[in-house]
């Protein structure tokens, strides 16, 4: 299943960086190839079945914070 799902990245990273080399556009390139292997990364671990933290508190909390502080009496 791993191998699967690098060959499935590795595929959808030479299809769309084509374009990015051909363009010239290197920061995009980088950001697209970080973005890219984080969700390599976190495809890994899900096939590994390994159990990764629930965030949506971490979402609520953020959220919550920001609305307390720029929203007056909120």
């Amino acid at each position: 299943m791993i191998i699967l799902l690098v060959l499935i990245f590795l595929g959808l990273f030479l299809y769309e960086a084509r374009g990015l080399v051909a363009g010239e556009y290197w920061r995009e390139l980088a950001v697209f190839t970080l973005l890219m292997l984080l969700g390599l990364f976190l495809s890994i671990l899900l096939a590994s079945e390994v159990d990764l933290p629930y965030v949506e508190s971490i979402w609520l909390d953020l959220y919550t914070g920001l609305r307390e502080g720029l929203v007056p009496g909120a």
